[in-house]
Order: structure tokens, then C-alpha cells, then sequence
């Protein structure tokens, strides 16, 4: 099957959109790309035959996102026509292993990277649902590392639920860091379709329990959570978040100009803010239950 590669560049603010878009058009593989630091991209690749629709439709999203954004460079657009072989080899050069936190470093498959003494997680980036790269993903890890140092100290075992778990890959970090159990959920049946396959490149899959459940289904509380959702699922579910939750809540998947009414609503009564990371465009925060 003949292949079309689209190539996108546009501003921080336009990245979800455009990653959506291309996944619910039905691309066969999406990497986000961070060579420039003033500018975000992407690499998409789509079958020759829904190319025609796809190009049409994208043309309006662009023209919408320049309408939102009047402010911001457009985003610029350029397509290449790809072989199937070429295909088979192109879109893994992307991709390189990549130390995260201070205990892993994240890899594809088809890699052997030394690990020193990190933790290997293994992640098949054949679908957009978290590799690793995201400034929340890297905040997120971070904060889980600071919570189950914090446990550690006590001699406790811990569990821990992953809301919106994407490809699994902090379900996998929780079990590697120890945890007894995990439960990650996520309301996309594709995404849970890939979690499954991260789950069987590592050791430990029998740990990690995977369900597709939106956030109002989920019922049991576990020691930590983790909720890398957009901000307005967060404000949405601030309770039910905070019910969830015995020691540690992790929440990220928010914008810097939201995330001080984020944390603002989450700090509670009975909830308090423990540490938070601000990136370049993400925020992400540690919260805990008051003594």
C-alpha cells in the first residue's frame, strides 16, 4: 500500500489539536516532533487512498486553528507521496531512547539501549497515546517518583489507578517502581488496545490490570492516582479525583494559563499541594491528604 507523509509545524498551542486530528482521520502512525524549541511538528503518515478526504478536511482545520489563534503564525503544512518499504523504515528513525525521571529510560521495541541502573520501559510508538516526549508525561513521572519515594520511606506496599493511561506507560513506571497493583483506565478503546501491548513488552504485566471506563465508572480508590487529562476534565471531576485518591494525587495534562485555577480547586480542606512542575507549556502538580 502506497503511503502519503504529511509533515506539519505550528505553535505550542495548536499541538493537541492537530495530534487529534490526525489520529481521527486515521493515520497509521503520528511522532511529534521537538527539534525546534520555538515551534512544535509533527509527522503523520496516512494510506494514499483517504489521502483526497484527508487533505480537504485538513485544510479547513488550519483555517480554523488561524482563526482561533489570529495572534499566531499559521501552521504550515507539506506532503510526500512514501513507498510501502520506504514506509517500513522511515518513520522508526524517529524515534531514540529516551532517559526520563531518574529511574527510566523509555525505548522502542526495536532498540537495546543500556539501561545503567534505570529502569527500561518499552513503548511501541506505532499510536499517539503517550511515548514519553510530552512535557505532561515527563511531569507526570517525575511526580510519581516523588510520591513513591515518600511511600518507600515508610516500608508500606502501594497501589496505585491511572486515569486516562493512554499507552500505559505510567502504569508500567508505577510497577517497576514497586507498586502491588495497578488499574489503568482510559474511555478510548484504542487507547486501552495499546496499552495492552506495552503491558506485554514488560516484565510485570500481571500487575497491571486494563479497562476501558470513563472517569465517572471508576469507584474503588487505590494510594495513588494519576490524571493526565485536560484541564476541563479535571475541574469537571475535582471531587471524584479527591475521593479516589488515599496519599497521592498526580494531575497534569494542563496548560500554564490554566493550571493556577487547577490547582487553585484542587487544593481543598483535605487536599493540599505538595510540589508542582512547570514546563514550557504544561503544568503538573503532587497533591496530598492534610494530616
Amino acid at each position: 500500500m502506497p503511503w502519503v507523509t504529511l509533515d506539519l509545524t505550528f505553535p505550542h498551542e495548536m499541538m493537541d489539536a492537530l495530534t487529534d486530528f490526525c489520529i481521527e482521520h486515521g493515520s497509521k502512525g503520528v511522532i511529534v516532533r521537538d527539534d525546534d524549541p520555538t515551534v512544535d511538528g509533527l509527522t503523520a503518515y496516512f494510506p494514499t487512498e483517504q489521502w483526497d478526504t484527508v487533505r480537504f478536511e485538513l485544510q479547513e482545520c488550519l483555517a480554523r486553528l488561524s482563526h482561533i489563534f489570529p495572534e499566531l503564525p499559521s501552521p504550515i503544512a507539506a506532503s510526500t507521496p512514501l513507498t510501502e518499504e520506504d514506509w517500513a523504515v522511515s518513520w522508526k528513525a524517529y524515534f531514540k531512547s529516551l532517559p526520563l525521571g531518574r529511574h527510566f529510560i523509555v525505548t522502542p521495541p526495536w532498540l537495546r539501549p543500556n539501561p545503567g541502573e534505570r529502569h527500561i520501559i518499552v513503548i511501541d510508538p506505532a499510536e499517539a497515546f503517550g511515548t514519553g516526549t510530552h512535557e505532561t508525561t515527563q511531569g507526570c513521572l517525575a511526580l510519581l517518583e516523588e510520591a513513591v519515594h515518600d511511600i518507600a520511606k515508610t516500608g508500606a506496599p502501594f497501589t496505585m489507578l491511572d486515569v486516562g493511561c493512554g499507552s500505559g506507560i505510567l502504569a508500567i513506571a508505577a510497577c517497576k517502581l514497586g507498586a502491588v497493583k495497578v488499574r489503568a483506565v482510559d474511555n478510548d478503546s484504542k487507547a486501552i488496545e495499546s496499552a495492552i501491548r506495552n503491558v506485554a513488552l514488560n516484565q510485570g504485566s500481571d500487575k497491571i490490570h486494563l479497562q476501558c471506563l470513563s472517569l465517572e465508572e471508576i469507584t474503588d480508590e487505590e494510594d495513588i492516582v494519576t490524571a493526565n487529562l485536560d484541564w476541563l476534565t479535571i475541574l469537571a471531576n475535582q471531587k471524584r479525583l479527591a475521593a479516589l485518591f488515599r496519599k497521592f494525587l498526580i494531575v497534569s495534562g494542563v496548560t500554564l494559563d490554566q493550571w493556577d485555577e487547577v490547582k487553585k480547586e484542587l487544593a481543598t480542606e483535605d487536599v493540599l499541594l505538595i510540589s508542582e512542575i512547570a514546563r514550557t507549556e504544561w503544568g503538573a502538580g503532587l497533591f496530598g491528604r492534610k494530616t
